[in-house]
Order: structure tokens, then C-alpha cells, then sequence
């Protein structure tokens, strides 16, 4: 220890206030909050309880606002722009059925990496692309029964395929490819399909059989229900709503001219389209330094591209890591967001840094050590043993309900009382948003204890924390464990 490894630290992500119906009591029309509402209902990706940056975020981009959210890891910071652009969709589907027949880019979602690309769109496979065709039926019955499917693309590099032109062997390949994952043959693969489906690495096409056919053919057209456009080909003929791309391929396609169409069709729809254009950059704080200043200069080819003024694009910034430590810190910050996006000077963008719970006044009683000591972390951890562990842990420890009848019934009880008792109240202070060594932490919650009695105590302490959920399944203490090693060079 010291050498080769330290001792690990723990770290919790911040919790955040929600609100009760949030959706409901929004400042945005009653039109709108019916269509979240029955997607919130239909439970596809829009929640009855959100947190209060996230229903913020709503508002502001309704109303045209630039906007800025920095939040903790798992603080629901991709939903502070795809309820935007459902709503800016939603909006033109509603007020320009005419326009919202076009072809064109509406958001433009850029990534710095293709591993979060793809979790994007794994997300809009479940939300717009449901295997049950459940947003479909309520896009169409908010919006019109002829309205056209939204529809979302990956290009990116493993975008399937480079190319001026489709390739029947290249087709065919990839045919066999998406046969063999979305089109299982036997009961065997049924069920490695259903997983890939549930976790939304399918491709999101109405009627996949019949998508494969034509690629058979080298023919790239997506059905009209279609959510997703799969191949490079089928998005340079058919423009998606939704664009998910990377810095790097944005920058080749405002180039090439193979892209070209993509671009024309935008163009033209920004002529008479009300709606801004959307224009997200995830991880923001990541484009600083040379980085920063080419993706700038890439905004302006963007907007020179398309023909249209700053005040055109509506920007949502994503990001974990901001400084807000002082009134200097938010000049920088927002300094920083003009220079990126282009923005004239004095441009005011929303800063959203989210609403954290308040614990420090909740912790009431105490535990004495020998509870803890008293009970195994490896039983808490297995589930078929954890009901009668915590119980044990619980009985005759004031204002507890133990014992309890089920795990469900103990972990929801614990995600509404656990705060309350002083040795776990502790841990959640120290560690939500910081990174605590084990040491440390022990040390402070049981600082009258030996440290191996009081190391052990609290491994006990954080196995009960993890399982603190309520019916919805929010964890409230989500911990995580950094382990550090120094790397030895050489080998055999």
C-alpha cells in the first residue's frame, strides 16, 4: 500500500429535488403537457417525478432560450435536451403540418466520442423507436393520423457504409449482418435478441423484414413509419429529423459534397420554418483549449453552411463539470459558452446547476457501532440472504419498522428513513459530489473505534446505503468505488 496501490475512494453523485407531476405544472402549453404526459404515462423516457433542472430546461428551450446544463453524473442530463427537441418537434408537428411534412435537420446532437454516440441512440430507439410503436400512436393522436414518423440517424464513422454510391456486396454483408441480430431464426437466439431489443441496440425500423429485402437489392429507402435511418445512403436521400453525429464527421460533411443533399433540404426548410434549429454539444466543458477554438470556427462553417444568422440556432450544452464557485467563475463560464457557439458578446445563457437535496438537518438518532459489526456485508450483498440481514441490522434500533415483510417494503422504507440516522446521514454528506478515501470516512463517522473495527463497520454501513431505492427504482446513495493502481512497466 503506498506502491503499488492506494485505498479506495467512494464517491456519490449529488441527489437532486424532483417534482411531484412536474410535467403537469410546467410553464408550457396544455397541448404539450398532454403529449409528455401520455409518453410519461406509456413510461417512454419522460418521468412523473423529474428533477427540477430538468423541467427548467423544458421551459427555457421552449421559449428559444440558449441554455447551459451542469449536473452531476446520473442527474438526468440527456433528458435537458431530448424532451427539447420532442418538444421542438411536437411544436412543428402542431403549428406547421406543412413544414413538419419536410425534409431537414431540426437537432443536431454532437458528441465527443462515438461510445456516447451510441448510447444516444440506443435511448431514442426505446423512446421514439419503441418495438411497440407505442410513441407513433401517440405522436399521431396528439398531432395528426397522416403525420409523419419522427425519424433520428448515427453518422459517425461506423455508420454503415463509406462510399459515393451503395455496393451490392457491401449490402448484402450487411443484410446478413442485421438478419442474424433483428430477424432471430430459432428459439436459441430469441432471447439474445430480446435482450439487444430491451436494451435498445436494435435497429428501430418498422418492418425490418422488409427493410432488408430492399437492401438486398441495393435499394436504401426507409418506410414512412421508420424511426431510425440505418445506412449513410438512406440519410443523404432522406434527411433526418434528428442528426447524432460526431466532430469529426460533422466537419467531413459540411465538406463533401456527397452530403450535400443533407444541407440543401436543411436549407431550405430553415427559409420558412418558425422553429430555431437545435444545436446540442454534450460534454462541453471537453472542447476547451484548440479543441474549443476549431469547434467554434466548425459552428460558424455550420451556420455559413445553412446559410443563417446566430439568432437561428438555439444551443443546449450538457455538461458534469463547470466551475460555480464564485461570481469570476460564472463570467469565465459564460465567457466560455459565447466563445463556443459563436454568441455576440453579453449573450445570456440559462445556467442551470440544478437543485441538490438538503440532508444536513435530517440526521435525528444515532447507531452504535456494534450494530454494524454485528452483521455481515457479504450476506447484504447477496440477494437471497439480504431481507434477514437487514432485519437483524434493524431490530431495536429507534423508529424502525423492522421487521420488514419484503426487501421491496425495506428498501423503499430505507430510501425514506435512512437519512434520519446520524452514521449514514454522515457518509451521505461527505461523499455526494466528492471522491472520499475509505480511511477518511471511517475515521469520521466512527471516530471513537479502532480503524479496523471502524473500516469494517462501514463497509457494512455502505451495503446497506446501495440498497435504499424507492418503487420507481431512484437509488439513494448511488456510490461508486475508485480503485488506484500504478501500472508496472515492463513484462515477460
Amino acid at each position: 500500500e503506498g506502491l503499488l496501490y492506494k485505498k479506495p475512494y467512494i464517491e456519490s453523485s449529488p441527489i437532486y429535488k424532483t417534482v411531484k407531476d412536474g410535467i403537469l405544472k410546467s410553464k408550457i402549453p396544455e397541448w404539450l403537457k398532454k403529449f409528455f404526459h401520455e409518453l410519461s404515462e406509456a413510461g417512454l423516457g419522460v418521468y412523473s417525478s423529474p428533477f427540477t433542472h430538468q423541467i427548467k430546461a423544458l421551459e427555457h428551450a421552449f421559449n428559444g432560450n440558449d441554455i447551459c446544463v451542469s449536473t452531476g453524473t446520473g442527474s438526468g442530463k440527456t433528458e435537458c435536451f431530448t424532451w427539447p427537441v420532442l418538444a421542438d418537434i411536437a411544436c412543428e408537428a402542431h403549428n406547421s403540418p406543412d413544414t413538419w411534412q419536410e425534409r431537414g435537420i431540426r437537432a443536431v446532437i454532437m458528441y465527443p466520442m462515438n461510445a456516447l454516440v451510441s448510447d444516444q441512440v440506443s435511448r431514442l430507439r426505446k423512446l421514439i423507436g419503441d418495438h411497440n410503436g407505442r410513441f407513433l400512436r401517440i405522436f399521431r393522436e396528439n398531432f395528426g393520423y397522416n403525420s409523419r414518423c419522427p425519424q433520428f440517424g448515427m453518422y459517425t464513422g461506423r455508420t454503415p457504409y463509406p462510399g459515393r454510391e451503395p455496393k451490392t456486396p457491401e449490402d448484402r454483408k450487411l443484410e446478413k449482418t442485421l438478419r442474424e441480430i433483428a430477424l432471430p431464426a430459432d428459439e436459441s437466439k430469441e432471447k439474445f435478441f430480446r435482450t439487444l431489443l430491451a436494451e435498445g441496440k436494435i435497429p428501430a425500423k418498422s418492418n425490418m423484414a422488409a427493410f432488408l429485402k430492399r437492401l438486398h437489392d441495393s435499394e436504401h429507402t426507409p418506410d414512412y413509419d421508420d424511426a431510425e435511418l440505418v445506412t449513410r445512403f438512406e440519410m443523404q436521400k432522406y434527411c433526418p429529423d434528428i442528426l447524432i453525429t460526431n466532430y469529426s464527421m460533422l466537419e467531413y460533411m459540411l465538406l463533401r459534397p456527397i452530403e450535400a443533399k443533407i444541407w440543401d433540404s436543411t436549407k431550405k426548410l430553415l427559409e420558412h420554418r418558425e422553429n430555431k434549429i437545435l444545436f446540442i454539444i454534450d460534454e462541453a466543458h471537453m472542447y476547451k483549449g484548440s479543441a474549443g477554438g476549431e469547434t467554434a470556427l466548425l459552428i460558424r462553417r455550420f451556420m455559413h453552411k445553412l446559410n443563417i444568422s446566430r439568432e437561428k440556432v438555439q444551443f443546449i450544452l450538457p455538461t458534469a463539470s463547470m466551475p460555480d464557485s464564485s461570481e469570476q467563475n460564472r463570467i469565465n463560464v459564460m465567457n466560455f459558452l459565447n466563445d463556443l457557439t459563436s454568441s455576440p458578446d453579453g449573450k445570456k445563457f440559462i445556467y442551470l446547476r440544478g437543485d441538490q437535496e438538503d440532508i444536513s438537518g435530517l440526521a435525528k438518532y444515532d447507531i452504535a457501532i456494534n450494530k454494524f459489526t454485528s452483521c455481515s456485508s457479504e450476506r447484504l450483498e447477496t440477494a437471497e440472504y439480504q431481507l434477514e440481514e437487514l432485519n437483524k441490522f434493524w431490530i431495536g434500533i429507534t423508529n424502525s419498522k423492522a421487521p420488514f415483510e419484503s426487501i421491496e417494503s425495506a428498501c423503499e422504507w430505507l430510501y425514506q428513513n435512512i437519512a434520519q440516522y446520524k452514521p449514514f446521514n454522515k457518509v451521505f454528506k461527505l461523499c455526494r459530489g466528492n471522491a472520499v478515501s475509505l480511511n477518511e470516512i471511517a475515521e469520521a463517522v466512527f471516530p471513537d473505534t479502532d480503524i479496523n473495527t471502524a473500516l469494517y463497520g462501514l463497509c457494512v454501513l455502505l451495503s446497506i446505503s446501495v440498497l435504499a431505492r424507492d418503487v420507481n427504482g431512484s437509488v439513494l446513495f448511488p456510490a461508486r468505488i475508485h480503485m488506484l493502481f500504478k501500472g508496472i512497466k515492463g513484462g515477460l
